[in-house]
């Protein structure tokens, strides 16, 4: 939803491109090795042979591991722009409601795309185009947390296809936007640091969540597994951001389409 608000179609084919550009080169480089890695280390999804067909359907058409987000960022990033560009004559609800069809004609193909998660880049899209200001959706307060805790912890409010998702994502927006409003100094600047390197986060924290599965043994004493689950976030941060300072340092970072991935 807030990478549906955050996408700008305000520019030419040629920038647009461009901006495409930078999120299919690491989704090229980073689906090819996770499939790799997928052969050897044990993955829920992972492949059982390493051949060009099995490839391209990987690449194209359904992706695998946590990378079918920037898959599904393409996907809807080129029909966004498409609908909104497709006649300057038509009004917002008009391109909007032919970017909501777009959407659904494309997802009739599976598993192309799945409307159960393209639904929500079109909400964050509806509001950039008609309220402009993101945080008009979502108030800071507390309160919210306790039906976020009740959702989460009940495994038949999971489904991306109900509203319990939507709910989540609004009320840990506005208990989160509370609690950061009482971060001080250190704490605060590490936060927004995290914040504002979500990109190498996401893209390189599956190499630690699957050597995390090796070390699960270690944490046996732990019957609800949280411990193993903070272990495995923390060093998800500290290893992915340490990867992207290694990539800038060695200017390798231009093989991701980007001078530097750390902000």
């Amino acid at each position: 939803m807030i990478t549906g608000y955050l996408v700008n179609i305000n520019k030419s084919i040629k920038d647009y491109a461009l901006y495409i550009l930078k999120i299919w080169l690491p989704y090229l480089i980073l689906v090819i090795g996770y499939a790799v890695l997928s052969l050897y280390l044990p993955v829920r999804d992972g492949i059982k042979a390493f051949d060009i067909p099995t490839i391209l359907d990987v690449l194209f058409i359904k992706s695998i591991g946590p990378y079918w987000f920037l898959h599904a960022m393409i996907v809807c990033g080129i029909i966004y722009y498409f609908a909104f560009h497709i006649s300057y004559k038509l009004d917002i609800t008009a391109k909007y409601s032919t970017f909501a069809s777009l959407l659904i004609i494309v997802s009739l193909t599976p598993p192309f795309l799945s409307i159960k998660t393209a639904i929500y880049y079109f909400i964050g899209v509806g509001i950039r185009q008609y309220y402009k200001d993101f945080s008009r959706i979502y108030k800071r307060s507390l309160w919210p947390l306790i039906p976020f805790g009740l959702l989460i912890t009940n495994t038949c409010f999971h489904d991306w296809g109900t509203i319990s998702v939507l709910v989540c994502v609004i009320s840990f927006l506005s208990f989160s936007s509370y609690f950061f409003s009482f971060l001080k100094d250190r704490t605060k600047l590490a936060i927004e640091y995290i914040g504002r390197n979500t990109f190498p986060i996401y893209i390189f924290h599956p190499i630690f969540t699957m050597l995390s599965k090796f070390i699960l043994p270690i944490f046996i004493f732990d019957s609800t597994g949280v411990l193993h689950s903070i272990f495995t976030i923390l060093i998800s941060i500290v290893g992915s951001i340490y990867i992207g300072k290694i990539l800038d340092w060695s200017h390798l970072s231009i093989l991701l389409g980007r001078k530097k991935i750390l902000r």
